[in-house]
């Protein structure tokens, strides 16, 4: 996964009313009702990519 592509599925969190923030540890933290997904600022690989899709949906976010 890029940049760009994990800026466009923060972005669409946040454009869905979820709180994204940047922790010290260099993750970004996405929260809403049904829960909350810590996602990796450079997930490496396309597994990695699909792993961080799918926790992102089960939270609620409309990918």
């Amino acid at each position: 996964m890029n940049g760009k592509d994990l800026r466009d599925l923060l972005d669409k969190a946040r454009s869905q009313g979820f709180t994204v923030r940047l922790c010290g540890s260099g993750h970004y933290v996405v929260a809403g009702r049904r829960g909350v997904v810590s996602v990796s600022k450079t997930p490496g690989g396309a597994r990695a990519v699909a792993n961080t899709r799918a926790a992102l949906r089960r939270i609620g976010v409309d990918l």
